[in-house]
C-alpha cells in the first residue's frame, strides 16, 4: 500500500493505472497489499478508454527514466541544426494560422526577467494557441478541462545552448480515463493533430 501511495503521490492518477497493470504481472505481491481492493481498481482501468493504459505505462516508463513529473508529462521538439528561435516563431504562427487556431498571447518570461534583474537569461517564452469553439465543447464535457485551455508551446534555450519546443502531452486528456464522446473525441484529436504540426513545423522552420 505504501506503493501505491508514493507513486500517487508523485503523479496522481498514474497510481491507479499503475496499480491495475501491476495486477496482471504481480498478482501474488499485489495480493499481499491488504486494503486495496484491486477488483475494483482492475474494474475501473477496464472501464477506460481502450488506450489509456499504454497512456500511463508510457507516463510509468518516462517517470522511472527521469524522476521528475513534468519529463513524463510533456512531447519536445528540438529546433533542427541552423533554425533560429525566430525561425521558429515565425514558422509556428504561419501554421497555426494555417489551421485557423488563434495564437492568443505570448509570455516572453525570459526577458521579462532580465528586465527585472538586470542579468542575462537563457531564452524561454511561451506561446498560446486556441480555437474557441473546441474549448467551449471542452469545459461543456468537463469544466477541469479548462486547465488545459489554452494549448500551450514553450521555446527554451537549454543550458547547452540548444532550443527545444515542449507542449502537454494530450494523450492523457484524449485517451486517460473513460473514452470521449465521438464529436468532442474528433474535435480534441484534431487540436493535438494541429499542435504536433506546429511544433514539428517550428522546429524545422517550415512554413
Amino acid at each position: 500500500m505504501n506503493f501505491i501511495r508514493n507513486i500517487l503521490a508523485i503523479i496522481g492518477l498514474v497510481a491507479i493505472v499503475g496499480g491495475a497493470f501491476a495486477y496482471t504481472k504481480f498478482a501474488p505481491m499485489m495480493a499481499q497489499m491488504g486494503d486495496m481492493d484491486i477488483g475494483a481498481e482492475k474494474a475501473a482501468l477496464d472501464s477506460f478508454d481502450p488506450k489509456a493504459k499504454d497512456v500511463y505505462m508510457n507516463m510509468w516508463t518516462k517517470l522511472k527514466e527521469t524522476g521528475n513529473s513534468a519529463d513524463a508529462t510533456v512531447v519536445k521538439y528540438s529546433l533542427a541544426e541552423g533554425i533560429s528561435p525566430e525561425d521558429a516563431e515565425e514558422s509556428m504562427k504561419s501554421i497555426a494560422n494555417k489551421h485557423n487556431i488563434k495564437a492568443v498571447g505570448e509570455l516572453p518570461l525570459s526577458e521579462q526577467v532580465k528586465l527585472e534583474t538586470g542579468q542575462d537569461q537563457r531564452f524561454l517564452k511561451i506561446y498560446q494557441f486556441c480555437n474557441p469553439q473546441t474549448a467551449m465543447k471542452m469545459v461543456d464535457f468537463s469544466d477541469a478541462f479548462s486547465a488545459y485551455l489554452p494549448c500551450r508551446i514553450a521555446m527554451i534555450q537549454d543550458k547547452e545552448g540548444k532550443y527545444h519546443l515542449y507542449s502537454l502531452n494530450m494523450d492523457m486528456m484524449i485517451y486517460g480515463g473513460k473514452t470521449l464522446p465521438p464529436e468532442l473525441h474528433a474535435e480534441a484529436v484534431k487540436v493535438q493533430e494541429i499542435m504536433t504540426d506546429i511544433m514539428r513545423g517550428g522546429a524545422e522552420g517550415d512554413f
